[in-house]
């Protein structure tokens, strides 16, 4: 899989320079859905276009296969169809690529299944992933900016989705398939105050886990529009785990560029911070994380060079790319 993942960043590598240097004519696409088909293409792709055509063909086929097995599974259960609400069924395969100084390159792939049953379900649906979901919305270093492998987790969730006024409320409950079946749960309170000048969005998650106990997640982020092209966030969130009585801190800053509709940069300056054995600062990350969608809902990609001070090495800078793949179907 990684000679996969080299070989379409070495592609993309070539659609940007090619980008820079030819105009920029949109190109209407071959393939008619309404759905999934680009409006335009911005830009020549090193592909050819047939090539291109039967790619995206062969997503939406793919696509449309599972979400017929998904609708005949929904009316099976029923016994009968209620709702004419098309089903949403998705699968979301993820590469991401991680190479530090001193560290190696490490390379994970992971699967997750989303499966929509419009007339079973009202609030809830149902998840199988290859990585606990909940787990990673927690903390920068585990999000965009992971340095770490991704853990192979499989499991299925079920999500209770409700609105409390104006707060987004989510339960979770996960099943690990391993040996033992381990069961973890995830409660989840979440926000947006939308002011004139700034937003806030405070977020709240309470969880428990078979491996690390209970515990809690907290965020509160700020966000500022500077100008047409730039924003600001604030970045404020933590991490408890009673078991470990580990406290984890990532404070920061993200400026994000608005390039193009398909493609965005963002400058980060995060500091992470750890209670044992004693509460200090762990280590501090500089970013640069180039965001591109290449074909909507089907495939994207970021790559974001970085350098990492960690007081484990003196906070000497320890250079570091990181290659996230991303593919819909």
């Amino acid at each position: 899989m990684l000679k996969v993942a080299l070989l379409i960043f070495l592609v993309l590598i070539g659609e940007m320079s090619a980008y820079a240097q030819t105009d920029t004519n949109p190109k209407k696409a071959n393939v008619q859905d309404n759905e999934k088909k680009e409006e335009k293409k911005e830009g020549p792709f090193i592909l050819n276009e047939d090539l291109e055509a039967q790619f995206i063909e062969g997503n939406i086929a793919l696509s449309a296969y599972f979400d017929e097995l998904a609708d005949g599974l929904d009316t099976f259960i029923m016994g009968k169809r209620i709702t004419r609400r098309r089903n949403e069924t998705s699968v979301k395969v993820q590469n991401n690529t991680i190479v530090l100084d001193g560290e190696g390159t490490h390379n994970s792939t992971s699967i997750g299944l989303n499966l929509r049953l419009p007339n079973v379900e009202e609030y809830w649906m149902l998840k199988f992933t290859s990585y606990d979901e909940s787990e990673e919305r927690r903390g920068v270093q585990r999000g965009y900016l992971r340095q770490t492998p991704r853990q192979q987790n499989y499991g299925a969730s079920v999500g209770l989705f409700r609105k409390l006024g104006n707060v987004n409320t989510s339960f979770q409950p996960r099943i690990d398939l391993g040996d033992p079946l381990k069961i973890s749960h995830s409660l989840t309170f979440e926000s947006l105050a939308e002011l004139p000048k700034y937003s806030i969005n405070p977020k709240l998650e309470l969880f428990a886990d078979p491996n690390e106990g209970a515990g809690f997640y907290v965020a509160t982020n700020f966000g500022f529009g500077l100008s047409k092209y730039f924003n600001l966030t604030l970045i404020n969130n933590g991490e408890y785990k009673d078991k470990k009585h580990l406290l984890t801190t990532a404070n920061g800053f993200s400026i994000g560029q608005f390039v193009d509709r398909r493609t965005s940069i963002s400058y980060s300056l995060i500091f992470n911070g750890k209670n044992q054995p004693n509460y200090h600062l762990d280590s501090y990350d500089v970013s640069v994380a180039w965001s591109q969608l290449v074909y909507r809902k089907i495939f994207d990609y970021q790559l974001i060079p970085y350098l990492n001070f960690a007081r484990d090495h003196g906070f000497r800078g320890r250079p570091g790319v990181i290659i996230n793949l991303n593919l819909n179907f």
